[in-house]
């Protein structure tokens, strides 16, 4: 799949494609669904697949929000999925401020009809671009004859009678309700962020931990609380268990930290590094113990709870 840019992008890119528009937050069954009603049109009509989207969201310019507030999916792994789904190009719409006032005519022309040239245009039923949000399915419509496309809008997608949109995902995560936001994602939710060194505790009870620069993750965290999880470590994937909040029984609880201990990984080679870590299923609530020993007997109980729905 090649990646484009919205900046460096020229006229006639492909003499033809099928082509779908959309956010894409999360990635979810939703967007996967739609994605594959846009291939189904490439394949048919033998023409390359293209997916636009926005980075940032442009609900967080508008709203002037930081990313690890809203955000459910990082760059890599939007990327990864799809890939993975045989799209040929994927466009990055670089949105600021002064492409929220281009008109939705604008934008229909410089960034779907003169480099892309579609022959299918697939959006979501909810789908708005440009100024005021007014490109839609209607706007859309409007045009389809003008510049010789056809229009395909997919309705909305549901789970056991919910529609799968980024917004119920995101209260379930910051909920913690990490296995129905499974179903609704198709994946396991992980963060990304950097390894930083910690303060050694956790080795000194028998738990070593690879601490999480919370600054450095650029989506939202689940729920404060423990976590099992795993993540993929040279190629081979390892299951542990993950702590967000203030550790209570360590600190006076004024700052945020992400520790993870893996159960068989004992190599100390993870500062630095970029580290994906996979929500499995929540285990507690994060609470303050009387002593360390307290703590370390209930860290004990965790790790076999967690190991016992390893998934």
């Amino acid at each position: 799949m090649e990646l484009l840019k919205s900046s460096s992008l020229t006229n006639n890119i492909v003499n033809t494609s099928a082509l779908t528009i959309g956010t894409f937050d999360g990635m979810h069954l939703g967007h996967i669904h739609l994605i594959e009603n846009m291939l189904a049109l490439s394949k048919k009509n033998n023409c390359p697949s293209v997916v636009i989207t926005f980075n940032p969201n442009p609900f967080i310019v508008l709203n002037n929000l930081d990313k690890s507030k809203y955000h459910l999916i990082n760059n890599r792994k939007r990327f990864e999925i799809l890939e993975s789904l045989g799209v040929d190009y994927l466009c990055e719409i670089e949105f600021d401020n002064s492409l929220a006032q281009l008109s939705a005519y604008d934008f229909l022309s410089n960034f779907i009809i003169n480099p892309f040239n579609p022959k299918d245009v697939v959006i979501g039923y909810d789908h708005h671009f440009g100024r005021g949000r007014e490109g839609n399915s209607s706007f859309l419509d409007k045009y389809s004859s003008l510049h010789n496309y056809s229009l395909k809008v997919v309705d909305a997608y549901k789970i056991s009678g919910d529609i799968i949109s980024s917004s119920l995902i995101r209260s379930l995560i910051k909920s913690g309700d990490i296995l129905r936001s499974k179903e609704l994602l198709g994946y396991n939710y992980s963060l990304r962020g950097t390894v930083i060194k910690g303060n050694s505790i956790g080795r000194e009870l028998g738990f070593p931990t690879a601490n999480i620069d919370v600054k450095s993750i650029e989506q939202i965290c689940p729920q404060n609380g423990v976590y099992s999880i795993k993540s993929k470590i040279n190629e081979d994937y390892y299951h542990g268990m993950c702590n967000i909040g203030y550790k209570p029984t360590l600190t006076s609880g004024d700052k945020m930290s992400i520790e993870v201990h893996f159960f068989n990984y004992n190599k100390f080679d993870l500062y630095n590094k970029k580290l994906d870590i996979e929500f499995v299923d929540y285990v507690r609530n994060e609470r303050k113990f009387e002593n360390l020993e307290d703590l370390k007997l209930q860290l004990s109980k965790d790790k076999d709870y967690c190991t016992k729905i390893e998934r």
